[in-house]
C-alpha cells in the first residue's frame, strides 16, 4: 500500500463542482490547472464568472501580454455572465483598448460588471466609451474611479444594483440618463459623482425626476443626486455636506412615503437643522441615526417643532445619536425620548468621556412617553 499510486480525488469531482471552485479564483490561475490533468482543460472555457487583476503591471510589454491574454480568454468562452476587471496598471489610459473589451463583453450574456480601477486622478484615469451601459441583461454594475466620455447612452432594463464611485461625467444631463436607464433598480450607492462641464444650462431640474419605483436602499455620499429620484427608497444612508433642499424638507405628500431606516451624517450640525422637516416628510420612518462630525455648538438654531412628526409619534422604535463634539447639546434626544411611545432604544455616542455621567444623568431623568426604551450612552469615534 505504500507504493499505491496517488489518487487524484480533485479531478474525480463532478464538473458543476470544479466549475464552482474554479469560479472563485482568480481567471490566470484558473486557466493554470489546465497543465494538471487533461479533465481540466475544457471545464475553463466552460466559465461563465472571470476575474481580473493586472497586479500592477508598470512594465508596458507585461501589460500588453495581459491584454492579450484577457482577449484570448473573453473570446474563447461561450457564456460569460460575470466580469470583474482590477485595473491598477498606468498604462490602461493609452494601452487598455477599453472600447474594444467592451464590445466583447456585449457578446456574452453579461448580468454582472465590476470595474475598479486604483490610479484615479483627473489627468490620468480611464474613459470609457459612451455606450459602456447598454446590457439588456446586466443585473449587478458597479464602477469605481472611472471618467465617461462625451454623451453616454445608458439602457439597462434588468439592472437592479448600482454602484457610482468617483465618476467623472460631461454634465448632470448624463447623469439623469442612468436614474431613467435603470427603471427597475432596487440598491443605488453613489458616491462622489463630480461633472467636468458646470455650465448652469446644462444642470439637471430635479423636478424633472421621476420616482424609481421599485428602490429599496440608497446610499448617497456628496453627490448631486435628485432626491425626487429616490422618493419611493425604503433605507436611506445620506451623507450631508450642505444644506437639505426644499423638496424635502417642505411638507408635502410624495416624499419618502416608503422610508423606514435613515442614516443622516453631517459635517456639521448646521445641515440638520431642518431635520424635523425631513421627519415630517417620513411617516412611516422606525429607526433614525444621526451622526455629526466636529461642530461645537450643535443645533445651535433648532427650535422645537410645533406638531409632533408622524414618524417619532406613531413608528420610531430606534434611535441612534452621534456628535462628536466636546460641547453636546441634548435636546434632540430629550424631545425624541418625551414624544416617541413605541420607543425600544437610545443608543448615544459622544467624543468627550468627562460629558458622560452628566449626559447619562440628565437622559435618564428627563421625561420619556416609552416605558420600554433602553438608554446607551458610550465614548466613539469617527463613524
Amino acid at each position: 500500500m505504500e507504493n499505491a499510486a496517488p489518487i487524484d480525488w480533485i479531478s474525480n469531482l463532478p464538473d458543476e463542482l470544479l466549475l464552482h471552485i474554479l469560479s472563485l479564483l482568480p481567471t490566470k490561475l484558473a486557466f493554470s490547472t489546465t497543465v494538471l490533468s487533461k479533465r481540466w482543460t475544457p471545464l475553463s472555457k466552460l466559465l461563465t464568472a472571470l476575474h481580473f487583476h493586472d497586479e500592477s503591471l508598470h512594465d508596458k510589454d507585461a501589460f500588453v501580454h495581459f491584454r492579450s491574454f484577457l482577449d484570448s480568454v473573453m473570446l474563447s468562452i461561450k457564456l460569460i455572465k460575470t466580469l470583474h476587471l482590477k485595473c491598477e496598471s498606468i498604462h490602461w489610459q493609452q494601452h487598455g483598448r477599453f472600447n474594444n473589451l467592451i464590445q466583447t463583453a456585449k457578446r456574452h450574456p453579461l448580468e454582472n460588471l465590476y470595474l475598479y480601477f486604483t490610479l484615479f486622478n483627473m489627468n490620468n484615469r480611464i474613459t470609457l466609451p459612451p455606450t459602456t451601459f447598454t446590457f439588456p441583461k446586466l443585473v449587478v454594475l458597479k464602477v469605481k474611479n472611472f471618467g465617461l466620455q462625451g454623451d453616454i447612452s445608458v439602457d439597462l432594463p434588468s439592472l437592479k444594483t448600482l454602484h457610482l464611485d468617483v465618476i467623472y461625467l460631461k454634465n448632470h444631463e448624463n447623469f439623469k440618463k442612468f436614474i431613467y436607464g435603470c427603471p427597475i433598480l432596487e440598491d443605488l450607492n453613489i458616491t462622489h459623482v463630480y461633472y467636468i462641464t458646470q455650465d448652469e444650462s446644462s444642470k439637471v431640474n430635479t423636478g424633472e425626476f421621476k420616482s424609481l419605483q421599485k428602490l429599496i436602499r440608497a446610499d448617497i455620499c456628496e453627490s448631486d443626486v435628485p432626491f425626487t429620484a429616490i422618493y419611493n427608497v425604503q433605507i436611506l444612508k445620506l451623507w450631508v455636506n450642505r444644506k437639505l433642499p426644499e423638496q424635502v424638507i417642505i411638507p408635502n405628500n410624495r416624499s419618502f412615503q416608503n422610508l423606514i431606516h435613515l442614516e443622516l451624517f453631517a459635517i456639521a450640525s448646521e445641515y440638520c437643522e431642518d431635520l424635523m422637516g425631513l421627519l415630517q416628510n417620513c411617516p412611516k420612518l422606525q429607526s433614525l441615526t444621526i451622526a455629526v462630525l466636529r461642530d461645537q455648538d450643535l443645533f445651535k438654531n433648532w427650535k422645537y417643532p410645533i406638531t409632533v412628526p408622524n414618524c417619532i409619534s406613531s413608528h420610531l422604535r430606534s434611535c441612534t445619536l452621534r456628535f462628536d463634539a466636546f460641547e453636546v447639546d441634548l435636546r434632540l434626544a430629550t424631545y425624541i425620548l418625551k414624544y416617541a411611545p413605541l420607543l425600544e432604544v437610545l443608543k448615544f455616542t459622544m467624543f468627550d468621556a468627562l460629558q458622560l455621567r452628566g449626559a447619562l444623568e440628565e437622559l435618564i431623568s428627563c421625561p420619556r412617553i416609552s416605558s420600554k426604551c433602553n438608554i446607551n450612552i458610550s465614548i466613539g469615534f469617527g463613524y
